[in-house]
Order: C-alpha cells, then sequence, then structure tokens
C-alpha cells in the first residue's frame, strides 16, 4: 500500500521563511515532500540563459545545507512536471500539493493548466498561495492598493525548520550541466539575500534616493535584492518589513521612500502581466501591432553590435557589456538601451525582450515585458521616452567612470573625448582609438521613429484601445 504524503512544490520561491505551502504542509499530519523539478521546456526557452540557473542552483544549494543541518534533504527532478508528479504517484498516495501561484511565461502557464488536469483526473488536491500581493483574475485597479498593503504588513510567516515533517525522495539524476561559477554576478541563495539586504541597511542604502540613476554607483548604492527577489530567495514582504524598520531612522527617509515605492511599482508590473499576459506575444495596445520595424532577426548585423556593446554609442556599449559579464546594470540604463534597440536601430520589441531576458540575472516575466513595451512607446497610454546616449552620460556618468569600467579601449581618453562620442569622420578626434564608429546619425533615426511614433500614437485604433488599458490597469482618480 502506497504511503500518503504531501508535496511542496518550488517554483519561484527558493526560500524557508515567509513561506505559506511550506507552512501549510508542516500543519497537516502526514509526511511532506519538498520538491524541485528542472523542466527542459523551461531549461531549453529562448528567455534563459545559464547564469539563471547557475542562481537556481545555488539557490537549492543553500536550501538543501540548511535542511541537513536536522537531516533532511530537498528532492530535485528532472523531467517536466506532469511526468514527475505521475513518477510520485506510483510511489505515494499524493493527498495535497501546495505551491505559490507563479505570475510567469506562457510556457509555465501551460504547463500549470497540464499539471491540474493531471491532478484532477488523480484526486489530487492542489492549492496554490498568493504570491507577493498579485491577485489572480483581477480585472480592473478599484481595491488593489488597499489589498497591497494588506499583504505587505501582514505577519512574515515563521518556519520552525528544526521539526519539518519531510521525506525526500531519489528521483534519479539530475540532467543539467553543473555550472561553474564565472564572471561578476551575484550568487544565489537565502543567505546571500540577507546578507545583501543586511548590507543595503548598515550604510550602503542610505544615498539610494542620490545615486539609482547614476550607472556606477548604483552598482553598490541599490538595494541590489532585484535577483533575490525574481527567484524567492527572499519574500518582497521581508523586504518591505525591513523598510517600514528603518522607516524613522535619521537620514534614511527620502532612500526609504524611494524604495518602497519602487517595492510598490515592482507589485504593480507583475500585476499588469498576470491580468494580461497575452503583452508575451502582442503589444498592451493592439493599435501597435503591426508597427514597422527595421529588424526582426538576430542574425541582422545591427542586432548583433547592440548585443555585444560594439555600436559605438559609450554608455549603451558600456551598458550591453556590463550586463554580460554581470547580469545586472541599473533601471535607468535598461530604460535607455531598450530605447536605443526600438527607436535607433529599430529593433523589434519581442527580440529585444528574449535577449534582454537571457542578460539580466534578474529575469522577472512580469515587469519585463511591461517595461519592454513601455520603453518602447507601444503602449499608448504612457509618455514617449528616446533616451539620448550622450545627454545620459552627461547626466550621470560625465567623468565616463562607467564607461571606462566596461570599454578597456576608451580607458586612455579624457571624459570629454568619451562622453561625445559617436563623433563624426570629419571631427578632430574621429578615429583616434579602435573603439567603433557609429552607423548611422543619431539624430536622423530618432526624428524618424519619433514621427512614426507620434503618428501611430494619434490614430483612431490606438486611441480606442486606450481607454480599456486605463479601465484595467490603472487605479480610479
Amino acid at each position: 500500500m502506497r504511503s500518503k504524503i504531501n508535496i511542496v512544490w518550488l517554483k519561484r520561491d527558493l526560500r524557508l521563511q515567509d513561506h505559506e505551502p511550506l507552512y501549510k504542509a508542516q500543519q497537516e499530519n502526514i509526511p511532506f515532500i519538498l520538491l524541485y523539478i528542472y523542466e527542459p521546456s523551461l531549461i531549453t526557452d529562448p528567455h534563459y540563459d545559464q547564469r539563471h540557473w547557475r542562481f537556481i542552483q545555488e539557490s537549492l544549494d543553500d536550501i538543501q545545507a540548511e535542511l541537513q543541518k536536522n537531516k533532511n534533504n530537498l528532492s530535485i527532478a528532472y523531467g517536466e512536471s506532469v511526468d514527475v508528479f505521475a513518477k510520485l504517484s506510483k510511489l505515494f498516495d499524493i493527498q495535497y500539493v501546495f505551491s505559490h501561484e507563479e505570475t510567469g511565461l506562457d510556457v509555465t502557464f501551460k504547463r500549470d493548466k497540464n499539471v491540474a488536469i493531471y491532478f484532477k483526473s488523480q484526486n489530487i488536491i492542489w492549492i496554490e498561495y498568493q504570491s507577493n500581493a498579485v491577485i489572480r483574475g483581477l480585472q480592473d485597479r478599484k481595491t488593489w492598493d488597499k489589498a497591497w498593503a494588506r499583504f505587505m504588513r501582514d505577519q512574515i510567516i515563521k518556519i520552525n525548520t528544526d521539526h519539518l515533517n519531510m521525506i525526500s525522495v531519489d528521483l534519479g539524476g539530475v540532467n543539467i550541466p553543473l555550472f561553474e561559477r564565472e564572471g561578476n554576478f551575484q550568487k544565489g541563495g537565502m543567505n546571500e539575500a540577507q546578507t545583501t539586504l543586511d548590507d543595503f541597511f548598515s550604510i550602503r542604502g542610505q544615498d539610494y534616493h542620490k545615486f539609482i540613476s547614476k550607472p556606477y554607483k548604483s552598482r553598490s548604492s541599490c538595494s541590489r535584492m532585484s535577483a533575490y527577489i525574481a527567484y524567492g530567495n527572499i519574500s518582497i514582504r521581508q523586504i518591505y518589513r525591513k523598510i517600514l524598520e528603518n522607516w524613522n531612522r535619521a537620514g534614511w527617509r527620502r532612500s526609504m521612500t524611494a524604495l518602497s515605492s519602487r517595492i510598490h511599482w515592482h507589485c504593480h508590473f507583475i500585476q499588469k502581466f498576470e491580468s494580461e499576459c497575452r503583452i508575451e506575444y502582442e503589444t498592451i495596445n493592439t493599435g501597435y501591432q503591426n508597427f514597422p520595424y527595421l529588424i526582426e532577426e538576430e542574425e541582422h548585423a545591427d542586432f548583433s553590435s547592440w548585443v555585444n556593446g560594439t555600436t559605438g554609442f559609450p554608455l549603451v556599449d558600456a551598458s550591453m557589456r556590463a550586463l554580460k559579464h554581470s547580469g545586472y546594470i541599473n533601471f535607468r540604463s535598461r530604460a535607455m538601451i531598450v530605447s536605443f534597440a526600438c527607436h535607433y536601430l529599430r529593433i523589434h520589441w519581442k527580440l529585444v525582450a528574449k535577449a534582454l531576458a537571457r542578460l539580466f540575472l534578474d529575469f522577472e516575466p512580469g515587469i519585463h515585458y511591461s517595461q519592454i513595451q513601455m520603453q518602447a512607446g507601444v503602449t499608448g497610454i504612457n509618455t514617449i521616452r528616446i533616451y539620448n546616449p550622450k545627454k545620459q552620460a552627461l547626466d550621470h556618468d560625465p567623468e565616463a567612470i562607467f564607461i571606462k569600467t566596461w570599454i578597456p579601449e576608451l580607458s586612455s581618453h579624457q571624459p570629454e573625448y568619451v562622453i561625445n562620442l559617436p563623433l563624426q569622420s570629419n571631427d578632430l578626434f574621429a578615429g583616434e582609438s579602435n573603439y567603433p564608429q557609429a552607423k548611422y546619425n543619431f539624430q536622423e533615426r530618432i526624428k524618424e521613429s519619433k514621427d512614426l511614433l507620434w503618428q501611430w500614437k494619434k490614430s483612431i485604433h490606438v486611441k480606442q484601445n486606450n481607454a480599456k488599458i486605463l479601465a484595467k490597469h490603472v487605479r480610479p482618480q
């Protein structure tokens, strides 16, 4: 006779505290398995890169180390989720599966629907719990802010990991490479998340509001919690609680206000994707669906120059090289590189989205697709923002410190020379370094894109869709 068990299914919630599915499993009177599944359909998905799987691997190693203090073990499987659960069903009489709701890509949405069908056929009860204040099935924002505040101010769920009623099961080998640590990437795990958070609140976070837009200083003054939030090494509620604890700290109010706003913003955009997941494939405003981009293939030389940081625009190239080697740049730089790709090079936003997803260590589908479309100027409801890399460098990297850090071929040049690149062919210093020359005239290209964007924004079809978007995603005045 098969033993009765429950399962806690880990996805993007790789932690052992403030974890409602784990807490609920512990309240039951039968053992449970703590399960993570490496899914081939996700590993091969074009949004993901080995940097993400290494971070996940490190996060699982951290959980395992914590569990083994009490002789418990995490169960890890390789395979599509339905197949893994079918295998477990032959070994055990599964009563409940507990997990967090996931606001993910279409591939995980389809996976969840298939898993739900399988569970129903086997009389397995699957209970999903709210994740990070995002409400499933929400049709408008009339009550969302109040619900967000209640969720964030609710008690942190404390779990006694010394007394977990767990069992583990050997589900065979995990058929993925063990990715070696390389580059300047953050390391995954609960302990790394807590260390980074504590370090932020010890001293470096006091200047958060001053340096959030600075590409060099933001690397230390920003919280650097985004990757840990994306993979659930820490809950966003745990971070918000830390903000409240430091709210009245002398000299920190402006930074706490700014960070609190970002936490709210984070949930707002994931909620938008939860309510409108089609924007992985379509513009949120369908009036832009056939906007005339010039580049829709990765093989295009202009796309390659953008991805590899060889466009001839130093701040753009430094940002792309920093992403390639560390997985992180600040938010303003992210907006700039999307704007540059979509408006100067006229690369299709969907191609930009997949390329940046592979580069962002903190890739979060909900924020990612909402922001890509906003910066590409295809929402209809947002201001058209076109970033000038020269102006951004002058405003936020005037000594070219960030640029020179990531573009060594410019390290011997004066900031004035670096900031003013790209130079025209007849300028005094043009061609003085081995740094690539820009291919197109920036002003001409941008004027063409602006004219197109405004032409489309004024179209009847775009305007008609604006009202629907505002009603669904914007709080009533």
